[in-house]
């Protein structure tokens, strides 16, 4: 049972951590591939790190908040 709650507060913080990257990349009035053609990668990896279906690099982090204009700790939980 401890596991399971362990596991909710981890989905419970990645999303989070989502909602901060979904809401800077809207704001500056990017789509997913113009994100990721900034970066270098590739549309479906910014939609899954917006999902919570994986977690970025440290170097795409840094590259994704440079493009954002924001600092890394804004958008993730470094």
């Amino acid at each position: 049972m401890a596991s399971w709650f362990a596991a909710v507060a981890t989905l419970k913080l990645a999303m989070a951590d989502n909602r901060r990257l979904r809401a800077a990349r809207v704001l500056k009035g990017f789509t997913q591939l113009q994100l990721a053609e900034r970066v270098g990668a590739k549309e479906i990896e910014i939609s899954r790190i917006e999902t919570g279906r994986i977690q970025p690099t440290a170097e795409l982090k840094q590259r994704i908040a440079a493009v954002l204009q924001k600092p890394t700790f804004e958008l993730f939980d470094c």
